[in-house]
């Protein structure tokens, strides 16, 4: 901000933890984080990653038939994102826990901690792990890392200084230089890579600063309506993500199940 002179243009792409997102608007810079930040929170949930000593891809039909004997804990993985080095499979995935679980757990930790203080969670897992056995006849190896977080939706109020600008006469540097959020640090979600997204709104940003003659107020605006948009895509689509997740967590509860199902 220091740096800044009347004349360029900053661009905040430092991610999830935007260090430019909450001095956007006026007067934002002065209270402690949050306030250009809207954030929904999904749920919270134990990510799960461990090395498996064979070549296996996962599908939708994973998510049920390897969970059909857990009740409350499942482990969800990753379907056709798994990575392979040779006959070694990276598998990722998640568990739902409550927001009382997650406030009894460390940030990170082993599956060894799991077993001794939540068994109900490692058994789930390893119901999940031994059915992959059975189908190939692999091993995990080494450890499991198990790290929790909660799952937040997010974007920022206000994706550009267009506040400033508006704003009137002001000796602030965001007042003289206009200054964008791309990728994680306007918008993002839990459930997908929102890698896409940032290269999506670089490419638009640059064809909007090719614009020589387009004046300044009209590609701000520009920009928040594109962010917008985008996250409109992002909120509906990990709404519906979220949805499906809650259904399948219940098909073994026919009530839960329709008392989760949208019905028109």
């Amino acid at each position: 901000m220091a740096m800044l002179e009347p004349g360029d243009v900053l661009i905040d792409s430092t991610g999830s933890r935007s260090l430019l997102r909450d001095h956007l608007v006026p007067g934002s810079g002065e209270v402690d984080g949050g306030t250009n930040t809207l954030e929904i929170r999904l749920e919270f949930a134990l990510v799960i990653t461990f090395l498996y000593g064979q070549k296996y891809d996962w599908n939708e039909y994973c998510k049920y038939y390897k969970n059909i004997e857990n009740a409350h804990y499942k482990f969800i993985p990753m379907v056709h994102r798994t990575y392979h080095d040779g006959r070694i499979s990276h598998v990722s995935g998640i568990v739902n826990i409550t927001a009382e679980d997650y406030e009894a757990m460390p940030s990170r930790f082993d599956d060894q901690w799991l077993r001794s203080n939540f068994p109900g969670v490692a058994q789930s897992m390893d119901r999940f792990i031994d059915k992959i056995k059975q189908e190939t006849h692999g091993e995990v190896l080494g450890d499991l890392e198990i790290v929790r977080i909660p799952l937040d939706l997010y974007r920022a109020r206000n994706a550009t200084s267009r506040r400033w600008l508006t704003a009137g006469p002001s000796d602030h540097p965001f007042a003289s230089s206009p200054v964008f959020l791309a990728g994680d640090s306007a918008i993002g979600s839990p459930y997908f890579q929102s890698i896409s997204l940032g290269f999506e709104c670089a490419m638009y940003l640059a064809g909007l600063i090719s614009q020589r003659d387009l004046p300044l107020r009209d590609m701000l605006d520009r920009y928040e309506l594109y962010i917008y948009k985008q996250w409109l895509r992002v909120y509906m689509r990990s709404k519906m993500i979220k949805h499906n997740k809650d259904l399948f967590e219940s098909l073994d509860d026919p009530l839960a199940l329709l008392d989760k199902l949208h019905i028109y």
